[in-house]
């Protein structure tokens, strides 16, 4: 049976009720946010949104997930759904796991919000400080990895002015709230981070940050096998036609993104792998707690920010195990 007909196939079997789609692939079951609180360019097609095509898509992604190699573990890639193209070292993009502006820019975010509890030096030269956490990753077993591009590298101060005004609205917190643990999540972090932001944004310590400087780290570090190029099929934003985004809690596990456009006809998810974010945030809390907390809510408000930066009223959808 080809991929077509697998999909198909697991079509017939799925329940009525569009809010939780169940193949030999996984489970996925759809949150109530839609992201009303995003301001990107990146909308549903008009037909886009209706049970039948949600229910369709996300299993064809439940169809295209994939074990991650070990070779490839230590390495990650962007929420990106659009079309791989190729790694900068001439290689085939592999299934890698899957955040926000892959680890390199995540893990930046993270960094700037613990500040003097991280850095050597806090008022370091943006470059220093990129290089700083890339060399982090690398000494902790996780290549630093980007893409050519790479929107929440371009767009990083939005993001940052958009956490910002989107704590301002209560579906977002309640979407933080709900994405992390109990014990991760309270109003007062929150509004830590959100004051931390707005100090770094005040003193204006991004000045010369561009996706080049994300990129110069990585290959710096990491060399051109951690840096992919993605294909501009001049479909909406730089080719972004996403139709939802998909929290993936299944470790180890990654969307073969070329097989799900070959499937699909070429329909596109964000996807954030969830377990990979709570590692990177185990990994800067450096066994305290507070700073696992802190970095484990900020890594989900980059996330979450990031999407509603480039997109606005999709779906979400979160898989795990069957």
């Amino acid at each position: 049976m080809d991929d077509k007909s697998n999909v198909d196939s697991a079509l017939n079997a799925l329940k009525k009720d569009h809010q939780e789609v169940s193949t030999f692939g996984g489970k996925a079951w759809r949150s109530n946010d839609k992201l009303q609180w995003g301001v990107g360019a990146i909308q549903p097609l008009v037909d886009g949104d209706d049970a039948a095509s949600q229910e369709a898509l996300i299993a064809a992604v439940l169809e295209c997930l994939e074990p991650v190699t070990e070779t490839e573990l230590p390495f990650s890639a962007c929420t990106d759904g659009r079309l791989p193209v190729q790694l900068s070292d001439g290689t085939p993009v592999p299934v890698r796991e899957q955040m926000v502006g892959a680890d390199m820019v995540s893990a930046f975010y993270v960094a700037e919000i613990l500040g003097e509890r991280f850095y050597k030096d806090a008022t370091a030269p943006v470059a220093d400080r990129v290089v700083e956490v890339a060399n982090f990753l690398k000494q902790n077993d996780i290549e630093p990895s980007s893409h050519i591009g790479c929107g929440a590298g371009a767009g990083f101060e939005a993001i940052l002015k958009n956490i910002i005004a989107f704590s301002k609205d209560d579906s977002f917190l309640d979407r933080l709230a709900s994405a992390v643990t109990t014990k991760v999540y309270d109003d007062q972090l929150q509004e830590t981070i959100v004051k931390a932001t707005q100090a770094r944004l005040d003193a204006n310590v991004y000045e010369g940050l561009s996706v080049q400087t994300f990129l110069d780290a990585v290959k710096e570090v990491s060399g051109t096998h951690a840096i992919a190029e993605l294909k501009n099929d001049g479909r909406g934003v730089s080719g972004h036609v996403e139709e939802a985004i998909v929290r993936l809690r299944r470790p180890g596990f990654g969307v073969n993104v070329t097989k799900l456009a070959e499937i699909t006809d070429g329909r596109q998810v964000f996807v954030v792998s969830d377990e990979r974010l709570e590692t990177l945030a185990k990994l800067f809390g450096r066994g305290k707690g507070d700073d696992y907390r802190t970095a484990y809510l900020a890594l989900e408000n980059f996330a979450d920010a990031g999407h509603g930066t480039l997109a606005k009223r999709l779906p979400t959808w979160v898989i795990t195990e069957r």
